[in-house]
């Protein structure tokens, strides 16, 4: 449901609201096949501001030494052929 609301979002501004209102930051911190073994986090680091919101101090208790944020996730490639390694500080560095 969540993936879904993130979807239908229009600006950066309403991601960033989404993200205020979950109760538990948890989810964006955690690796999902649904998301090719990759968390949500790195999915988000093209807006700079969601990020510096998930990376706040105040979020610090959910972070997680067995899945940091740095763990790479596997990226296919636009071809469908093959993939590549990617963590969420390598995107944010990317689009920003």
């Amino acid at each position: 449901m969540i993936l879904i609301s993130f979807y239908l979002c229009k600006t950066t501004s309403e991601i960033t609201n989404l993200i205020k209102l979950q109760p538990n930051p948890a989810f964006f911190y955690k690796s999902f096949l649904e998301l090719n073994g990759g968390n949500f986090l790195s999915m988000l680091a093209f807006d700079s501001g969601s990020v510096e919101l998930l990376l706040s101090e105040e979020n610090e208790e959910h972070f997680s030494n067995v899945r940091p944020i740095i763990y790479k996730s596997k990226i296919e490639k636009s071809s469908g052929e093959d993939y590549f390694l990617s963590s969420a500080i390598d995107n944010a560095i990317r689009a920003n």
